[in-house]
């Protein structure tokens, strides 16, 4: 049997609590693993969540992150995941990118290089 351990956190409201149960869930851990504790005084409340030693840190930084810090590093995640697994999709984007940038840039920037660039054409004879 795998070795259990306690995560905790304490939370101001009831709502901020109830987040990080939803966030605890949507990543795949059991509700009857998570106990919420009112504080004595009803100001807040404990979430405990009884999870394996390998899941500890995991379990931690969900209970700890803020919902607008849990929804961008969730979709940083997703674009890493899925550039990893489209690369040639990455490239294309790059290049298209490249080109965009390309087509936005002024034309006079290409022709005050081209006129400092020396001429090694021959001159053509009338």
């Amino acid at each position: 049997m795998p070795s259990t351990t306690v995560a905790s956190g304490t939370f101001a409201s009831r709502k901020d609590a109830n987040r990080a149960v939803e966030r605890l869930v949507a990543n795949g851990f059991a509700r009857n693993s998570m106990e919420l504790h009112p504080h004595d005084d009803d100001e807040g409340y404990d979430l405990e969540v009884h999870t394996r030693r390998e899941n500890l840190r995991k379990v931690e930084r969900l209970i700890h992150d803020s919902a607008p810090l849990y929804v961008a590093r969730h979709a940083a995640s997703d674009a890493y995941y899925s550039a990893k697994s489209h690369p040639y999709l990455l490239l294309g984007a790059g290049l298209l990118a490249g080109v965009a940038l390309y087509a936005l840039l002024p034309r006079s920037t290409f022709s005050s290089v081209a006129s400092r660039q020396p001429h090694s054409r021959r001159q053509h004879r009338r």
